[in-house]
This record gives structure tokens, C-alpha cells and sequence, in this order.
């Protein structure tokens, strides 16, 4: 008798971000292991690298991921407690079929998910996620096997690879002649361990804070300003030469400064873009998100380079800077993605890395750095639809009210308006949509923020 169980999937988030949802509420044990299932059908018998973050419930959803890799066929190359980005490396640099990161990044503690890595360590492209989600509701799973021949490795040594390739990028010997104090804030969460100890390759004296991966985050788990600002008196005690903030699976990166504390995560980017472009011997493409500041502009326009905007979401950036061979990318979130470095995705290591070489080979300090950047002015929130509206009708809504000189539909709405832009978006991991707006000044800032409410409450 062949049965094919109907699953409900209507209460997770599936998108090129992989599938997330609340553990008692969508992504238990029943659809962990269905999606487990797709995942090792699609790996067909090969090498798989698994690890994750903190959560309470990562080592049981890693058990059920790996009973069901072996089962058919495959091996795992478990990893334990790592950074996203370092899961995705040793995808790449183990050569093996692809990967799963468990861990719902920036959401609370009582969400989890799958990141679905594919060869080479992209994440799933559309199609990818597409065919998984064939297998599992059509029930087509490979057949467990009564000998398999697959097996569990440590990659510890794949951990240390990754590490290196990031150390390659930069002046190591600069950095270490400087001794910079550095303040870490890990959340408690994946990047507890392999962060500080990058930061001691590289010759600093490391503060850890929030360093503890006992299953709880100390503080909200998405690293805003805001939500470091609890955090600052600590760093300020340190009396740290620059401190940084991560998200729980550490692909996020958000900096601390001893004149301004926690700063927009929306600097990260064009601070690392700035040592990168300055070693640059040619004129390059940089690629940023749609909702990614104009700071990366300034940045850039300085070396006479082109910034192209592509869609929210790491996979969409990396799929631009393929297409277009760029140098650099990343998006306004924290996320740095260097191309040469095998992570190839949002990288706090490669962040971590190309800020302090900019530091070191200038001898500026990050404040003095921060000095030469314009001012933000920037707002990010987040509404739930309306009962009986339609994403359509507010996009609608927001074109008759802002008349935009141009428009991009290539992800929800992007306006840009007399050198202001606002981005309108759903949300890739949670059930909400996203409003992004930049202006020049404070007063434009304002002005259109009043603008905005009224198309979202009327």
C-alpha cells in the first residue's frame, strides 16, 4: 500500500531564506522530519555537513536530520556550534553534496529552521526549493536502507580551513602590530567559539560578552542598535578599541564605537566595502539589496565604482554578483558577503576581518573612520497586512501617494523620490511586511515618515 500524507504548511515561513516556523506550532518533530527526508532524498547517498546554533532545540532536530541522512545512503560531516557561514564553507571546501544549517537566525528562541545548502555552499535557488517541496508532498522519499554505508565525521579541521581562506584576505601582521582590544557579543548563540578564537589568530585581545551558548539570548536576538543599547555600558567599561555584535547563527555583524556605542547595522557594510575597494587595482561592480543604504554609493563612488541593487535575501545578492562578476557585496542588515572567501554568502568573520585591515592600514580609529562617512538617515519597520488588503492595494496605495520618479517591482515595491527611497517588501522569515525608507536629511526623514503611516493605517 503506498501512503502520501497531506502536510500543512501554511503556518512556516518557506522562502530562499530555507523553511522556519515555531516549534509547537508548524516545525515539529512530524515536519523536521519530512523536510529531513526531501533533504536526504535530494543528497542521493552524498556527503552532507550539518551544524547549528544554541537553541534548546537544535541537538534534537540534528538527530533527526542525521537518522534521516543515513538512512538513505548519505554520510555527515557534523559540525556542532558554527556560524552559518562556516557551515556553508566547509560545504564548499569538503566538496560535498550540500548542507543543512539548523537555526531561525534573528527570530525568538521558540522558532527554528532548516537552511538548505546546495554544492559549492550556495544556498537553494528557487528551483532547488521548489523540487524539495515535490519530494516531500508527494511522498517520494528514498527508501531506507536495512545496510547503509554512510557515516558521521567531525569537520573541525574544514572549521579551521575556513578560518584561514578568511585570514588570507587581509594584512594579518598589520593587524596583530596594532594589539586591538576587541569586544565580542555573541548572543550566546553560534558564533560563541569560533569568533573570538578568529579574533586571537589575528592578534587581539578579545572581551567576550554574551559568549555563553546555554540556550538562552541574553538580549534580542536581532542585532539593532536598538537592541544593543542594554549592551553599551559594557563595552564602554571594556574600554575596547571597536567591539561587534552578532545574530544567533553569526551571519550578521553590527559594530560598537567608543565615541558613538552601537551604531546602525546598516554601516557594517560600506566600512568593510571600504578596505576592499581601496586594495581593489581596478574600477569593480559592487552588488547590494534593495534595501540596502546609500552610504554603499558614497562609498564606492569614491573608487569610481558601479553599486547594482539586487533582490532581499542573501541567495539573490549572490546570484547578481555571479551575474555580474562582482568584487564586493552585501546587504544593509549586517551581511558581507566577499566572493573570495568559500562562505561566499553574509560572512561576520569577513567583516570582522576587512574593518579591522582599514583600521590598521590607515591607522585611523573606527570613530575617525565613521567621521568620514555621511550621516543616516534611515527608518526600518514592520506592519502586519490589514484585514482585506491586499499587497497589491498597498503598493497601489504608496505609488498614487509618493508619484516616484522610478519604480522596481523585481522585489514588492521600490521607490525612489527626489533622492529619498522607500522600499515596501513581504517578509522572507517572518509573517509581516517590511518598510524601508532613506532620506538626505531628518527633516525629509520625518516628513515622509508621516507619509508612509498614512498609506499603511488608511
Amino acid at each position: 500500500m503506498h501512503f502520501t500524507k497531506e502536510y500543512d504548511l501554511s503556518s512556516l515561513m518557506i522562502s530562499i531564506s530555507g523553511v522556519r516556523g515555531k516549534i509547537t506550532q508548524g516545525f515539529g518533530l512530524e515536519e523536521a522530519l519530512a523536510f529531513s527526508k526531501s533533504f536526504a532524498t535530494m543528497m542521493n547517498g552524498g556527503t552532507v555537513v550539518v551544524g547549528r546554533d544554541s537553541r534548546p532545540s537544535g541537538p534534537y532536530l540534528e538527530s533527526l536530520l542525521t537518522s534521516a541522512l543515513l538512512a538513505s545512503g548519505s554520510s555527515v560531516l557534523t559540525l556542532g556550534l558554527v556560524p552559518t557561514p562556516t557551515t556553508k564553507a566547509v560545504v564548499n571546501l569538503a566538496k560535498a553534496n550540500g548542507g543543512i544549517m539548523i537555526s531561525a537566525s534573528h527570530n525568538p528562541m521558540e522558532w527554528n529552521a532548516f537552511k538548505f545548502i546546495s554544492k559549492k555552499g550556495f544556498f537553494f535557488s528557487a528551483e532547488e526549493n521548489q523540487k524539495l517541496l515535490s519530494i516531500l508532498q508527494s511522498g517520494s522519499f528514498t527508501k531506507e536502507l536495512v545496510s547503509p554505508k554512510g557515516y558521521i565525521d567531525s569537520g573541525e579541521d574544514y572549521i579551521d580551513l575556513h578560518l584561514s581562506s578568511v585570514l588570507k584576505r587581509v594584512n594579518v601582521n598589520k593587524i596583530k602590530k596594532k594589539k586591538f582590544t576587541v569586544f565580542v557579543d555573541a548572543v550566546g548563540g553560534a558564533g560563541s567559539y569560533v569568533v573570538p578564537k578568529f579574533l586571537q589568530m589575528l592578534g587581539c585581545k578579545v572581551i567576550s560578552h554574551n559568549c555563553n551558548p546555554d540556550g538562552t539570548f541574553p538580549r534580542p536576538p536581532e542585532p539593532t542598535a536598538a537592541a544593543l543599547k542594554t549592551v553599551e555600558p559594557s563595552f564602554k567599561k571594556s574600554k575596547a578599541s571597536i567591539g561587534f555584535a552578532l545574530d544567533p547563527d553569526a551571519d550578521r555583524l553590527v559594530l560598537f564605537t567608543p565615541k558613538r556605542g552601537a551604531i546602525s547595522e546598516e554601516y557594517t557594510l560600506p566600512l568593510a566595502l571600504l578596505n576592499v575597494l581601496t586594495n581593489s587595482k581596478k574600477k569593480s561592480k559592487v552588488v547590494v539589496n534593495l534595501s540596502t543604504s546609500f552610504l554603499n554609493e558614497e562609498v564606492a563612488s569614491r573608487f569610481g565604482c558601479e553599486v547594482i541593487r539586487s533582490k532581499v535575501g542573501e541567495a539573490n545578492v549572490v546570484e547578481e554578483m555571479i551575474r555580474t562578476k562582482s568584487v564586493f557585496g552585501g546587504e544593509g542588515n549586517g551581511g558581507v558577503i566577499d566572493p573570495n572567501i568559500p562562505s561566499f554568502g553574509r560572512d561576520t568573520l569577513s567583516g570582522i576581518a576587512h574593518i579591522l585591515n582599514v583600521m590598521a592600514e590607515t591607522g585611523k580609529s573606527i570613530d575617525e573612520l565613521m567621521d568620514e562617512l555621511p550621516n543616516l538617515y534611515m527608518d526600518k519597520q514592520s506592519f502586519p497586512l490589514a484585514k482585506g488588503m491586499s499587497l497589491q492595494s498597498l503598493y497601489e496605495k504608496f505609488t498614487s501617494e509618493f508619484s516616484p520618479k522610478l519604480i522596481s517591482e523585481k522585489d514588492g515595491l521600490w521607490m525612489y523620490v527626489s533622492d529619498s527611497w522607500i522600499h515596501i517588501r513581504p517578509s522572507n522569515t517572518e509573517p509581516i511586511f517590511r518598510v524601508i525608507t532613506e532620506t538626505k536629511s531628518q527633516t525629509d526623514l520625518e516628513s515622509t515618515l508621516k507619509r508612509v503611516k498614512q498609506c499603511v493605517e488608511s
